[in-house]
């Protein structure tokens, strides 16, 4: 339906690369399947873009529904907390201590 449509253009695009401030050049993408989220990225020490030696790393989150303005992302297996809230900030992914992931167009 056309009602449906137009809430869809309005739910956040999780889906893609995004740049994280604390790991310049690391990668980070976001796929979405229905309201399951699956996050790769790499870290540096702490960057990327200089030939630093890269651990790759892949997180599972969630979204409470499909048009969601907020993921539940699992870091502990980077040693952080199991349910870390991002919060979809018009182009990007905020987190609680302030970092944001900038999403790549």
């Amino acid at each position: 339906t056309a009602a449906a449509s137009e809430d869809a253009r309005a739910a956040p695009s999780w889906t893609g690369r995004y740049a994280d401030p604390n790991h310049p050049g690391c990668k980070r993408e976001v796929s979405v399947s229905g309201v399951a989220v699956k996050i790769d990225g790499t870290d540096g020490t702490p960057g990327c873009s200089k030939g630093e030696p890269q651990r790759p790393w892949s997180l599972s989150a969630r979204l409470a529904s499909e048009d969601a303005t907020e993921v539940l992302i699992d870091f502990s297996p980077k040693g952080g907390p199991k349910d870390l809230v991002g919060k979809w900030d018009q182009n990007g992914i905020k987190f609680p201590d302030g970092n944001k992931w900038k999403k790549l167009e």
